[in-house]
Protein backbone atom coordinates (compact mmCIF):
# COMPACT_ATOMS: atom_id res chain seq x y z
CA UNK A 1 0.00 0.00 0.00
CA UNK A 2 1.48 3.02 -1.15
CA UNK A 3 1.77 5.54 2.02
CA UNK A 4 0.40 9.35 1.73
CA UNK A 5 3.45 11.92 2.46
CA UNK A 6 1.80 13.75 5.38
CA UNK A 7 4.07 17.04 4.87
CA UNK A 8 1.63 17.16 1.73
CA UNK A 9 -1.11 19.43 2.86
CA UNK A 10 -4.67 17.18 1.62
CA UNK A 11 -7.02 18.67 -0.62
CA UNK A 12 -10.97 18.29 0.14
CA UNK A 13 -11.92 18.61 -3.42
CA UNK A 14 -10.18 17.86 -6.80
CA UNK A 15 -8.72 21.08 -7.88
CA UNK A 16 -7.78 21.37 -11.55
CA UNK A 17 -4.66 22.34 -12.18
CA UNK A 18 -2.80 23.43 -15.49
CA UNK A 19 0.95 22.80 -16.12
CA UNK A 20 3.21 25.06 -18.93
CA UNK A 21 6.68 24.88 -18.93
CA UNK A 22 9.68 25.09 -21.50
CA UNK A 23 9.88 23.89 -24.49
CA UNK A 24 10.09 20.07 -23.22
CA UNK A 25 12.85 19.29 -25.84
CA UNK A 26 15.05 21.30 -23.52
CA UNK A 27 14.81 18.98 -20.96
CA UNK A 28 13.12 21.17 -18.34
CA UNK A 29 9.70 20.03 -18.72
CA UNK A 30 10.53 16.56 -18.33
CA UNK A 31 13.06 16.96 -15.08
CA UNK A 32 9.90 18.71 -13.78
CA UNK A 33 7.47 16.57 -14.53
CA UNK A 34 7.88 13.97 -12.08
CA UNK A 35 8.26 15.96 -9.25
CA UNK A 36 4.83 17.96 -9.85
CA UNK A 37 3.94 14.24 -10.46
CA UNK A 38 4.82 13.11 -6.94
CA UNK A 39 2.87 15.42 -5.33
CA UNK A 40 -0.42 15.35 -7.46
CA UNK A 41 -0.17 11.33 -6.38
CA UNK A 42 0.45 11.33 -2.99
CA UNK A 43 -2.82 11.93 -1.49
CA UNK A 44 -3.78 15.43 -3.73
CA UNK A 45 -6.78 15.02 -5.96
CA UNK A 46 -5.45 16.97 -8.79
CA UNK A 47 -6.69 17.20 -12.19
CA UNK A 48 -3.94 17.84 -14.69
CA UNK A 49 -3.44 19.68 -17.87
CA UNK A 50 -0.51 19.91 -19.78
CA UNK A 51 0.35 22.27 -22.81
CA UNK A 52 2.56 19.73 -24.92
CA UNK A 53 2.55 19.00 -28.59
CA UNK A 54 1.71 15.68 -29.64
CA UNK A 55 1.65 16.06 -33.31
CA UNK A 56 -1.46 16.71 -33.87
CA UNK A 57 -2.68 12.99 -32.41
CA UNK A 58 -4.30 15.14 -29.33
CA UNK A 59 -6.61 17.64 -28.99
CA UNK A 60 -4.60 20.88 -27.79
CA UNK A 61 -4.77 22.52 -24.61
CA UNK A 62 -3.85 26.20 -24.79
CA UNK A 63 -2.88 27.73 -21.55
CA UNK A 64 -3.17 31.52 -21.71
CA UNK A 65 -5.63 34.41 -20.31
CA UNK A 66 -8.33 32.70 -21.32
CA UNK A 67 -7.57 29.44 -19.27
CA UNK A 68 -9.94 28.50 -16.49
CA UNK A 69 -8.86 26.24 -13.33
CA UNK A 70 -7.61 26.46 -10.33
CA UNK A 71 -4.31 26.79 -10.40
CA UNK A 72 -1.16 27.18 -12.60
CA UNK A 73 2.57 26.05 -13.13
CA UNK A 74 3.63 27.85 -15.61
CA UNK A 75 7.20 28.60 -17.12
CA UNK A 76 7.20 32.65 -17.62
CA UNK A 77 4.21 33.95 -18.35
CA UNK A 78 2.97 37.66 -20.15
CA UNK A 79 1.38 41.15 -18.21
CA UNK A 80 -1.94 40.06 -19.66
CA UNK A 81 -1.78 36.92 -18.46
CA UNK A 82 -0.74 37.53 -15.10
CA UNK A 83 -3.33 40.38 -15.18
CA UNK A 84 -6.27 37.70 -16.54
CA UNK A 85 -5.15 34.90 -13.87
CA UNK A 86 -5.01 37.69 -11.16
CA UNK A 87 -8.53 38.47 -11.80
CA UNK A 88 -10.20 35.28 -11.85
CA UNK A 89 -8.19 34.37 -8.40
CA UNK A 90 -6.56 31.52 -10.06
CA UNK A 91 -3.14 30.71 -7.86
CA UNK A 92 0.09 30.53 -9.73
CA UNK A 93 3.51 29.66 -8.81
CA UNK A 94 6.34 30.63 -11.77
CA UNK A 95 9.18 28.39 -12.30
CA UNK A 96 10.99 30.97 -13.68
CA UNK A 97 13.32 33.75 -12.55
CA UNK A 98 12.42 35.73 -15.00
CA UNK A 99 8.48 37.75 -15.09
CA UNK A 100 7.04 40.83 -16.70
CA UNK A 101 7.44 44.40 -15.20
CA UNK A 102 4.19 46.26 -14.54
CA UNK A 103 1.63 43.45 -13.15
CA UNK A 104 1.38 40.85 -10.45
CA UNK A 105 4.35 39.29 -9.55
CA UNK A 106 3.77 35.80 -8.84
CA UNK A 107 5.38 33.15 -6.11
CA UNK A 108 8.75 31.76 -7.78
CA UNK A 109 10.37 28.37 -7.40
CA UNK A 110 13.74 28.33 -9.36
CA UNK A 111 17.44 26.98 -9.62
CA UNK A 112 18.99 28.93 -6.88
CA UNK A 113 21.31 30.79 -9.47
CA UNK A 114 23.74 32.22 -7.21
CA UNK A 115 24.69 28.93 -6.44
CA UNK A 116 24.96 27.61 -9.53
CA UNK A 117 27.63 30.21 -10.12
CA UNK A 118 29.31 30.04 -6.92
CA UNK A 119 29.74 26.05 -7.74
CA UNK A 120 30.75 26.92 -11.68
CA UNK A 121 33.51 29.20 -10.25
CA UNK A 122 35.15 26.92 -7.63
CA UNK A 123 35.12 24.01 -10.25
CA UNK A 124 37.22 26.00 -12.98
CA UNK A 125 39.12 27.61 -10.11
CA UNK A 126 40.24 24.06 -9.70
CA UNK A 127 41.61 23.69 -12.83
CA UNK A 128 44.39 25.96 -12.08
CA UNK A 129 43.37 28.63 -14.34
CA UNK A 130 44.28 32.73 -13.64
CA UNK A 131 41.78 33.80 -16.81
CA UNK A 132 38.12 33.51 -16.49
CA UNK A 133 35.23 34.53 -18.65
CA UNK A 134 31.42 34.82 -18.91
CA UNK A 135 28.80 34.58 -21.49
CA UNK A 136 26.21 37.08 -20.47
CA UNK A 137 22.85 38.53 -21.70
CA UNK A 138 22.04 41.37 -19.92
CA UNK A 139 18.65 41.22 -20.68
CA UNK A 140 18.00 37.83 -18.55
CA UNK A 141 17.54 38.33 -14.87
CA UNK A 142 19.22 34.62 -14.55
CA UNK A 143 22.37 35.46 -16.50
CA UNK A 144 22.58 38.60 -14.56
CA UNK A 145 22.69 36.37 -10.89
CA UNK A 146 24.65 33.76 -12.27
CA UNK A 147 27.06 36.17 -13.27
CA UNK A 148 27.10 37.77 -10.03
CA UNK A 149 27.94 34.78 -7.95
CA UNK A 150 30.15 33.64 -10.20
CA UNK A 151 32.97 36.69 -10.44
CA UNK A 152 32.26 37.44 -6.89
CA UNK A 153 33.65 33.90 -6.16
CA UNK A 154 36.51 34.20 -8.70
CA UNK A 155 37.35 37.47 -7.10
CA UNK A 156 38.01 35.57 -3.90
CA UNK A 157 40.90 33.99 -5.41
CA UNK A 158 42.29 37.33 -6.62
CA UNK A 159 41.29 36.83 -10.14
CA UNK A 160 38.60 39.06 -12.88
CA UNK A 161 35.84 37.96 -14.75
CA UNK A 162 35.42 39.10 -18.55
CA UNK A 163 32.17 39.37 -19.07
CA UNK A 164 30.91 38.78 -23.29
CA UNK A 165 27.52 40.60 -23.55
CA UNK A 166 25.67 38.23 -26.13
CA UNK A 167 21.89 39.60 -25.85
CA UNK A 168 20.69 36.62 -27.80
CA UNK A 169 17.08 37.22 -26.17
CA UNK A 170 16.87 40.71 -28.16
CA UNK A 171 17.64 39.15 -31.57
CA UNK A 172 14.61 38.21 -33.45
CA UNK A 173 13.89 34.99 -34.14
CA UNK A 174 14.69 34.76 -37.65
CA UNK A 175 18.41 35.96 -37.23
CA UNK A 176 19.02 35.14 -34.02
CA UNK A 177 21.34 32.12 -34.78
CA UNK A 178 23.62 34.02 -37.59
CA UNK A 179 23.92 37.18 -35.09
CA UNK A 180 24.85 35.22 -31.74
CA UNK A 181 27.74 33.08 -34.33
CA UNK A 182 28.97 36.44 -35.66
CA UNK A 183 29.17 38.25 -32.03
CA UNK A 184 30.55 35.30 -30.41
CA UNK A 185 33.32 34.60 -32.96
CA UNK A 186 34.48 38.31 -32.44
CA UNK A 187 34.18 37.89 -28.61
CA UNK A 188 35.91 34.44 -27.98
CA UNK A 189 38.86 35.70 -30.59
CA UNK A 190 39.62 38.05 -27.51
CA UNK A 191 40.16 35.52 -24.76
CA UNK A 192 44.05 34.53 -24.44
CA UNK A 193 44.63 31.24 -23.45
CA UNK A 194 43.82 29.26 -21.08
CA UNK A 195 40.76 31.20 -20.08
CA UNK A 196 38.14 29.33 -18.26
CA UNK A 197 34.29 30.28 -19.64
CA UNK A 198 31.48 30.04 -18.17
CA UNK A 199 28.37 30.07 -20.10
CA UNK A 200 24.63 30.89 -18.74
CA UNK A 201 22.79 27.88 -19.41
CA UNK A 202 23.81 24.55 -22.15
CA UNK A 203 22.76 26.52 -25.42
CA UNK A 204 25.21 29.35 -24.79
CA UNK A 205 28.02 26.88 -24.29
CA UNK A 206 27.18 24.71 -27.41
CA UNK A 207 27.40 28.45 -29.23
CA UNK A 208 30.83 28.74 -27.40
CA UNK A 209 32.19 25.39 -28.96
CA UNK A 210 31.32 25.96 -31.89
CA UNK A 211 32.85 29.30 -32.46
CA UNK A 212 36.02 28.07 -30.50
CA UNK A 213 36.43 25.85 -33.42
CA UNK A 214 36.23 28.28 -36.07
CA UNK A 215 38.90 30.19 -33.99
CA UNK A 216 41.38 27.12 -33.78
CA UNK A 217 41.09 27.31 -30.10
CA UNK A 218 41.22 24.32 -28.63
CA UNK A 219 38.59 22.87 -25.73
CA UNK A 220 39.61 21.96 -23.37
CA UNK A 221 43.52 22.79 -23.60
CA UNK A 222 43.00 26.20 -24.42
CA UNK A 223 39.45 27.59 -23.27
CA UNK A 224 37.31 25.10 -20.76
CA UNK A 225 33.90 25.45 -21.12
CA UNK A 226 31.10 25.20 -18.53
CA UNK A 227 27.30 25.12 -18.70
CA UNK A 228 24.27 25.15 -16.52
CA UNK A 229 21.15 22.63 -17.12
CA UNK A 230 23.30 19.60 -17.90
CA UNK A 231 20.43 18.90 -21.02
CA UNK A 232 21.13 15.50 -22.00
CA UNK A 233 21.19 16.20 -26.05
CA UNK A 234 22.80 19.82 -25.77
CA UNK A 235 25.79 18.56 -23.69
CA UNK A 236 26.03 15.63 -25.97
CA UNK A 237 25.97 16.82 -29.48
CA UNK A 238 29.11 19.03 -29.11
CA UNK A 239 32.57 17.99 -29.29
CA UNK A 240 33.88 17.50 -27.24
CA UNK A 241 31.08 16.89 -24.83
CA UNK A 242 30.20 19.31 -22.47
CA UNK A 243 30.52 19.98 -18.48
CA UNK A 244 27.46 21.72 -17.05
CA UNK A 245 25.79 22.55 -13.61
CA UNK A 246 22.56 20.22 -13.31
CA UNK A 247 19.29 21.07 -13.32
CA UNK A 248 17.17 19.68 -10.01
CA UNK A 249 14.19 19.51 -12.23
CA UNK A 250 12.12 16.91 -9.55
CA UNK A 251 12.87 19.12 -6.62
CA UNK A 252 11.95 22.07 -8.25
CA UNK A 253 8.93 20.67 -9.72
CA UNK A 254 8.01 19.17 -6.23
CA UNK A 255 8.42 22.32 -4.13
CA UNK A 256 6.55 24.15 -6.63
CA UNK A 257 3.52 22.02 -6.78
CA UNK A 258 3.36 21.82 -3.09
CA UNK A 259 3.26 25.32 -2.57
CA UNK A 260 0.45 25.44 -5.20
CA UNK A 261 -1.15 22.63 -3.48
CA UNK A 262 -1.12 25.58 -0.36
CA UNK A 263 -2.22 28.26 -2.18
CA UNK A 264 -5.19 26.86 -3.81
CA UNK A 265 -6.20 25.65 -0.30
CA UNK A 266 -6.00 29.65 0.92
CA UNK A 267 -2.69 30.20 2.17
CA UNK A 268 -1.39 33.74 1.22
CA UNK A 269 1.93 34.05 -0.28
CA UNK A 270 2.93 37.54 -1.07
CA UNK A 271 4.03 38.68 -4.38
CA UNK A 272 7.46 38.70 -5.15
CA UNK A 273 7.76 35.34 -3.34
CA UNK A 274 10.65 32.84 -4.41
CA UNK A 275 12.13 29.50 -3.18
CA UNK A 276 15.40 28.55 -4.13
CA UNK A 277 16.24 25.03 -4.79
CA UNK A 278 20.66 24.39 -4.58
CA UNK A 279 22.49 22.61 -7.36
CA UNK A 280 23.65 19.29 -5.78
CA UNK A 281 25.75 18.17 -9.31
CA UNK A 282 27.77 19.31 -11.91
CA UNK A 283 28.29 16.78 -14.09
CA UNK A 284 31.79 16.78 -15.41
CA UNK A 285 32.59 15.92 -18.80
CA UNK A 286 35.26 16.46 -21.44
CA UNK A 287 34.89 20.37 -21.93
CA UNK A 288 36.71 21.08 -18.70
CA UNK A 289 39.41 18.04 -19.02
CA UNK A 290 42.82 18.64 -19.36
CA UNK A 291 43.85 22.62 -19.83
CA UNK A 292 47.36 23.29 -20.81
CA UNK A 293 48.43 25.12 -18.27
CA UNK A 294 51.51 27.62 -18.24
CA UNK A 295 53.78 25.17 -16.41
CA UNK A 296 54.53 21.75 -18.47
CA UNK A 297 55.31 19.63 -15.71
CA UNK A 298 51.99 19.65 -13.78
CA UNK A 299 50.24 19.44 -17.35
CA UNK A 300 52.04 16.63 -17.37
CA UNK A 301 50.82 15.11 -13.99
CA UNK A 302 47.58 16.59 -14.35
CA UNK A 303 47.40 14.16 -17.87
CA UNK A 304 48.39 10.89 -16.02
CA UNK A 305 46.06 11.38 -12.91
CA UNK A 306 43.23 12.20 -15.37
CA UNK A 307 43.88 9.10 -17.35
CA UNK A 308 44.51 6.86 -14.46
CA UNK A 309 42.12 7.52 -11.45
CA UNK A 310 38.49 6.43 -13.17
CA UNK A 311 40.46 2.95 -13.56
CA UNK A 312 42.63 2.82 -10.05
CA UNK A 313 44.38 4.76 -7.45
CA UNK A 314 47.82 6.73 -8.09
CA UNK A 315 50.23 7.44 -5.72
CA UNK A 316 52.72 10.39 -5.64
CA UNK A 317 55.53 8.04 -5.94
CA UNK A 318 54.30 7.10 -9.88
CA UNK A 319 53.48 10.67 -10.29
CA UNK A 320 57.28 11.74 -9.60
CA UNK A 321 58.78 9.26 -12.14
CA UNK A 322 55.66 10.21 -14.22
CA UNK A 323 56.45 14.09 -14.75
CA UNK A 324 60.35 13.05 -14.30
CA UNK A 325 60.87 15.43 -11.32
CA UNK A 326 61.43 14.85 -7.19
CA UNK A 327 58.98 15.17 -5.23
CA UNK A 328 59.57 17.91 -3.49
CA UNK A 329 60.09 19.98 -6.67
CA UNK A 330 56.47 18.62 -7.56
CA UNK A 331 54.86 19.43 -4.43
CA UNK A 332 55.94 22.77 -5.01
CA UNK A 333 54.86 23.13 -8.61
CA UNK A 334 51.15 21.49 -7.46
CA UNK A 335 51.20 24.45 -4.64
CA UNK A 336 52.31 27.07 -6.73
CA UNK A 337 50.13 26.56 -9.20
CA UNK A 338 47.11 24.63 -8.17
CA UNK A 339 47.20 25.45 -4.54
CA UNK A 340 47.57 21.67 -3.82
CA UNK A 341 49.40 19.16 -2.77
CA UNK A 342 49.49 15.88 -5.62
CA UNK A 343 48.25 13.74 -3.19
CA UNK A 344 45.35 16.05 -2.70
CA UNK A 345 44.82 16.71 -6.28
CA UNK A 346 44.69 12.78 -7.01
CA UNK A 347 41.95 12.72 -3.95
CA UNK A 348 40.10 15.15 -5.28
CA UNK A 349 39.51 13.82 -8.92
CA UNK A 350 39.40 10.19 -7.56
CA UNK A 351 36.54 12.02 -5.26
CA UNK A 352 34.68 13.81 -8.08
CA UNK A 353 34.68 10.44 -9.95
CA UNK A 354 32.66 8.49 -7.45
CA UNK A 355 30.18 11.05 -7.01
CA UNK A 356 29.75 10.84 -10.13
CA UNK A 357 28.73 7.11 -10.04
CA UNK A 358 26.79 7.84 -7.03
CA UNK A 359 24.38 9.93 -8.62
CA UNK A 360 24.18 8.93 -12.05
CA UNK A 361 24.21 5.02 -11.29
CA UNK A 362 22.26 2.40 -9.29
CA UNK A 363 25.41 0.50 -8.32
CA UNK A 364 26.29 -0.64 -5.22
CA UNK A 365 28.91 0.19 -3.33
CA UNK A 366 31.12 -3.01 -3.69
CA UNK A 367 30.38 -2.30 -7.95
CA UNK A 368 31.78 1.15 -7.65
CA UNK A 369 34.99 0.10 -5.39
CA UNK A 370 35.49 -2.43 -7.80
CA UNK A 371 35.62 0.03 -11.49
CA UNK A 372 37.53 2.12 -9.63
CA UNK A 373 40.27 0.16 -8.52
CA UNK A 374 39.34 0.27 -4.12
CA UNK A 375 40.01 -2.71 -2.29
CA UNK A 376 36.87 -3.63 -1.03
CA UNK A 377 33.66 -1.16 -0.34
CA UNK A 378 34.65 -0.23 3.05
CA UNK A 379 37.88 1.13 1.96
CA UNK A 380 36.17 3.71 -0.45
CA UNK A 381 33.90 4.74 2.11
CA UNK A 382 36.49 5.84 4.16
CA UNK A 383 38.03 7.76 1.38
CA UNK A 384 34.84 8.97 0.47
CA UNK A 385 34.56 10.14 4.03
CA UNK A 386 37.48 11.22 4.70
CA UNK A 387 37.71 13.64 1.42
CA UNK A 388 34.19 14.85 1.07
CA UNK A 389 32.94 15.02 5.02
CA UNK A 390 30.01 12.72 4.12
CA UNK A 391 28.73 9.11 3.20
CA UNK A 392 28.27 7.97 0.49
CA UNK A 393 24.86 6.86 1.19
CA UNK A 394 24.27 10.16 2.90
CA UNK A 395 25.57 11.79 -0.54
CA UNK A 396 23.28 9.25 -2.77
CA UNK A 397 19.99 10.13 -1.15
CA UNK A 398 20.78 14.15 -1.87
CA UNK A 399 23.09 15.17 0.57
CA UNK A 400 26.45 17.53 -0.38
CA UNK A 401 30.01 16.01 -1.01
CA UNK A 402 32.43 19.14 -0.16
CA UNK A 403 35.68 18.31 -2.40
CA UNK A 404 38.02 21.12 -1.94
Amino acid sequence: MRRRNSSLPELKRRYRVGVRLIDWSQGFGYRLFPGILEVARSGNDLELEFEQPSGGDLAPVRIDESWEGDGLLVYRYTAAEAVAWKRKGISVVNLSAEHPLNCPVFPRVTLDNDAAGTMAARHLLTLGLKRFAYWHDPHRRYSTERLESFRREISRSGYDVQVLEVPASHYPDASRAAKIEDLAWRLLAKLEPPTGLFTKDDISAVCAVRALATLGLRCPEDVPVLGVADDMVHCSITRPALSSVRYPGRLIGSQAAQLLVRMMQGEVVPEGTRMLVKPVQLTLRESTGLVELPDEVVTKAMRFIRATVPERGVSVEELCRTAGVSRELLRQRFQAVLGRTPKEEIDRQRAQIVCDKLRRTDWTIDRIAGDLGFGAADELCRFFKRTTGTTPGEFRRGGSAKIA
